[in-house]
């Protein structure tokens, strides 16, 4: 993720933000992280959002993930992140490259004309 960062030509949907959190605050509850180390975390995170294009929850995103909902089996927010992506495609009017490691997810953004990223799953991605 670094080097993506750091080439300065990131975009994510703005559920990721949201996303992170709550898995930080999660592993903090469950005893994984201590609260510092999650604080600091969250600082970088708000650093990192600087840094790449956010894709706002618009009605068009909301629109296009409800009717990957319908074909094919994502989560919420599996279904928002790829629509942002597609909204994205369409804004720039041009290929955006999708970046997941589950295999569900990887298997509907390919559904949906989508290049990935990484082109190959080293080892055993989730899902």
């Amino acid at each position: 993720m670094a080097g993506w960062l750091a080439s300065g030509d990131v975009a994510t949907s703005r559920l990721s933000e949201v996303e992170v959190a709550s898995a930080l605050a999660r592993r903090t509850r469950e005893g994984d992280i201590a609260a510092t180390d999650r604080d600091r975390a969250l600082a970088g995170l708000q650093d990192d959002l600087g840094a790449v294009h956010i894709v706002e929850l618009l009605p068009q995103v909301t629109t296009r993930a409800r009717a990957l909902l319908t074909e094919h089996r994502l989560r919420a927010g599996d279904a928002i992140q790829l629509a942002s992506c597609q909204f994205l495609c369409d804004e720039l009017d041009e290929p955006v490259p999708f970046v997941a490691f589950d295999r569900g997810v990887r298997a509907a953004a390919r559904a949906a004309g989508l290049r990935l990223l990484p082109s190959r799953l080293a080892g055993g991605g989730s899902g």
